[in-house]
């Protein structure tokens, strides 16, 4: 994500994934119901994540969704997002909902033809970075 978000965004990221403990709450976010985890592999290799979770009331929010560079317009992240939708239905879901940077246009070409609408835009929201807020209502 370095050269598309901003840097401080991306070097903190790293520098969380890269804490001991991060293994011990992956573990717990697997074993939590209400998660959603996804992973795309090919010949072994990680090739794509998705994680979120669904939430009281009836919705759920899609957290982070990434493809690796050398697989990214091959459909592995409509393959992770559509099972992502499915098993927020599944859930009994009414509404998934994300946000993304506006610069990631090849993943809101992405939400659009699935049939997200955007329903807010966040200027400034963190690290200096506008969020779009979307939802796609099952």
């Amino acid at each position: 994500m370095r050269g598309i978000l901003p840097d401080q965004y991306v070097e903190e990221t790293i520098q969380e994934a890269s804490q001991p403990e991060l293994s011990e709450r992956i573990l717990a976010a697997i074993a939590d119901p209400a998660r959603i985890m996804l992973v795309a592999e090919e010949n072994g290799e990680i090739v794509g994540l998705t994680q979120g979770r669904t939430n009281r009331g009836g919705y759920s929010w899609l957290g982070f969704m990434g493809v690796s560079p050398d697989h990214r317009r091959k459909g592995v992240g409509g393959g992770l997002l559509d099972v992502f939708i499915r098993r927020s239905r599944e859930s009994g879901c009414t509404k998934v909902s994300l946000n993304t940077a506006p610069s990631l246009k090849p993943a809101i070409k992405l939400y659009t033809e699935t049939g997200f609408i955007p329903e807010g835009y966040m200027r400034n929201h963190m690290h200096g970075l506008d969020l779009i807020f979307y939802s796609l209502f099952l």
